[in-house]
């Protein structure tokens, strides 16, 4: 097990850095589903006690991210179709939702400006000579909960991504074998602030509704690609 470790930040405290560099390798599926942990190792990699790591253990178990066995161990849990699927239907209403306020309510030009940064960092992404698929994933977190938050709604952008971690590994799971086409997933994004700076709701509801089928996955096809990946009922 090797993990993906960048700097801890400043005024990080040892048990936000531990969550951090965790969440985010499981995120990224460099800790797979079923990966046995041990405190022990995870803070020598970190060089930190076992106490912060421990309470780290305790919040992402908390949000299904850990599984906890008595007697054996903990590992990395194994993604919930059942959560997926909930996750799905949360953003696809959500987004829908969203979009239409953001095209027919004043929405900030320093808002907007940001949209299109990011998508010109997105664009880096796609041109790098191996597409950068987690910095897209990262940038398209910042993108739409940036869209929430030009809506006075970013608090309930905070309550789908805690609520979206299985999806989320999913989505990664299929950047990463090229399930999605981040060229279009760009040009969409393009499309999207395009309708909100024309405040096109008539625009905009089209190219979300196309956008989220878009970044839909194939469940079946990753299922049986990735059999321990998930959990089997």
């Amino acid at each position: 097990m090797k993990l993906e470790i960048s700097a801890k930040k400043e005024r990080e405290t040892t048990r936000e850095y531990a969550l951090r560099i965790l969440s985010t390798n499981i995120l990224r599926l460099q800790l797979v589903p079923g990966t046995a942990l041990s405190e022990q190792e995870i803070a020598g990699e970190l060089h930190v006690s076992r106490t912060p790591v421990r309470e780290a253990f305790i919040h992402l178990a908390e949000e299904s991210l850990l599984k906890v066995l008595p007697q054996k161990g903990t590992y990395v849990a194994r993604i919930n179709l059942e959560h997926v699927q909930e996750s799905l239907f949360l953003r696809a209403k959500m987004e829908h939702a969203v979009m239409e306020l953001a095209c027919t309510e004043p929405f900030s030009d320093d808002i907007l400006y940001e949209l299109r940064e990011n998508i010109r960092r997105q664009r880096l992404c796609l041109a790098k000579e191996r597409e950068d698929y987690t910095g897209f994933f990262e940038l398209d977190g910042f993108f739409h909960g940036m869209i929430y938050r030009g809506c006075h709604k970013g608090r309930i952008w905070k309550m789908i991504v805690q609520n979206s971690q299985n999806y989320n590994r999913v989505r990664i799971l299929s950047l990463s074998i090229g399930s999605f086409e981040m060229a279009k997933l760009i040009q969409q994004h393009e499309e999207i602030v395009s309708a909100i700076a024309k405040h096109d709701w008539e625009l905009g509801a089209v190219v979300i509704d196309q956008h989220i089928r878009k970044v839909i996955p194939d469940l079946e096809a990753l299922e049986k690609k990735y059999p321990d990946y998930f959990e089997q009922a």
